[in-house]
């Protein structure tokens, strides 16, 4: 999408960035609406914590690097893990694997939150919910990039106001 050739190992991202440009393109071509796609790794972590919420019980597994933020905030893999199945988590908005244990940290002690990576601010914030905190993140903005209502989604689901 830039220019550069380079093969990237797992391009399991830029395939689907690609294919959303494809569609984009196409759509404006042809001057019609593109329509809106679902992220299959938002929804099926969005059922989990509403099952999560409702019930007491979790079930998800974690699939692919995407779902490692989630999976790692309830404790459902843990950082070793993460490295050995994704080992390119360290390249992404921050390196996922260090991030989710230094914002863990700071949610455990009520510690605003300082990441500005997407997944890890969701799943930080969802597990908020559940540890009946109200944590404060000082970057909530991020979350746009992959889910824009994403607050809407948690006020809707817990009946209150996360401070943002």
């Amino acid at each position: 999408m830039t220019g550069n050739k380079e093969k990237i190992p797992n391009d399991y991202f830029l395939k689907l960035s690609k294919e959303a440009l494809a569609h984009y393109n196409k759509c404006r071509k042809e001057k019609c609406l593109c329509e809106l796609r679902y992220d299959d790794t938002i929804s099926t972590q969005a059922e989990a914590f509403i099952e999560l919420f409702n019930t007491g019980k979790i079930n998800f597994t974690p699939k692919q690097q995407d779902d490692y933020c989630f999976a790692r905030a309830f404790n459902l893999i843990d950082k070793k893990e993460g490295e050995k199945r994704w080992a390119d988590l360290k390249g992404h908005e921050s390196n996922r694997l260090e991030e989710m244990e230094i914002q863990l940290k700071k949610l455990a002690v009520d510690k605003p939150i300082s990441s500005k990576d997407h997944r890890v601010v969701q799943a930080l914030a969802m597990l908020g919910i559940i540890q009946n905190k109200k944590p404060i993140f000082l970057h909530p903005e991020c979350v746009s990039k992959s889910w824009p209502q994403f607050w809407e989604f948690l006020k809707f689901v817990n009946g209150s106001i996360i401070k943002q």
